[in-house]
This record gives structure tokens, C-alpha cells and sequence, in this order.
């Protein structure tokens, strides 16, 4: 990961993209507003136009088959852009909030695909509430 927070490597910058997409159609759909911001968040982390045409086509990425995939990409002896799974999980939590804030709110299948993603990821449902505040009436509703 560069010093600016953009993701070097380009297999996991795709990681990423699919997966924030993922979680902005959790809810089944993805407003205007979301998109803009979706796309503004993966240029800015990857460095390079993105394509969310090709995106929004191509089928939804698994939580479970993104910490596969990275696995085999960061291990090591692998390059990886020098990123940890608790990295890309905090970007991915956090990125992904800033997208569904755009249209004001985040859902239930929004809020639960998130979590999916971060603990695929290897982080602890406390972790994952610790990366976000807008999270916390979510988890508490479901944890008490």
C-alpha cells in the first residue's frame, strides 16, 4: 500500500472494487448518489480510472472467496502491495460506509454484507465495530 492509501497491487485493487460493489448492491440496488461516490472511492484507492460498467456486470464477489483470492495474492512470499487483510478489511469497512452514506442511510443487507466482508478477512465482530460509529446502532441492535 502506497503512503497515500492507495492500493499497489492490481489484483487486489480489483479485490477491492468488487467487493465495495458488492456491498452497495447488498440492498438490491444502488442509487445515483452511490455510484458516483463508489466510483470516486475506487479511483482514488487504486490510482487508475475505473471501469464500474464492467463492475456493476460482473457477478458479485463472495466475502469468503475475497479472503481466499488475497491469500493466494498476499502470502509470504508474494508481493501483494505490502497489504494486510486488516488493511483491506479497515478500507473496505470504511470506504463502504462513505459510499451508503450517500444516499443517506445504510440498510440491514448493507450493514450485515460489510461485516461479512471485515471477518472474511480475519477481524472480530469488536474490531469491525471499532472501524465505524455509523455501524454501532447496527450492532447493537443484533449484539446487544
Amino acid at each position: 500500500m502506497a503512503a497515500d492509501g492507495r492500493i499497489l497491487d492490481e489484483t487486489v485493487a480489483h479485490l477491492y472494487a468488487q467487493a465495495l460493489v458488492a456491498i452497495a448492491r447488498a440492498d438490491g440496488e444502488i442509487a445515483l448518489e452511490e455510484g458516483a461516490r463508489l466510483q470516486q472511492k475506487i479511483e482514488l484507492r487504486s490510482g487508475r480510472p475505473a471501469n464500474l460498467d464492467d463492475l456493476l456486470l460482473s457477478e458479485s464477489l463472495d466475502p469468503d472467496v475475497l479472503a481466499e483470492t488475497l491469500g493466494r495474492t498476499t502470502g509470504p512470499f508474494r508481493g501483494g502491495g505490502g497489504l494486510h487483510p486488516g488493511e483491506l478489511a479497515q478500507m473496505i469497512v470504511t470506504d463502504a460506509i462513505s459510499v451508503l452514506l450517500a444516499k443517506g442511510h445504510i440498510s440491514e443487507e448493507e450493514a450485515q454484507t460489510i461485516v461479512k466482508f471485515a471477518t472474511a478477512l480475519g477481524c472480530t465482530l469488536e474490531e469491525v465495530r471499532r472501524m465505524s460509529a455509523h455501524l454501532s446502532p447496527w450492532f447493537a441492535s443484533h449484539f446487544g
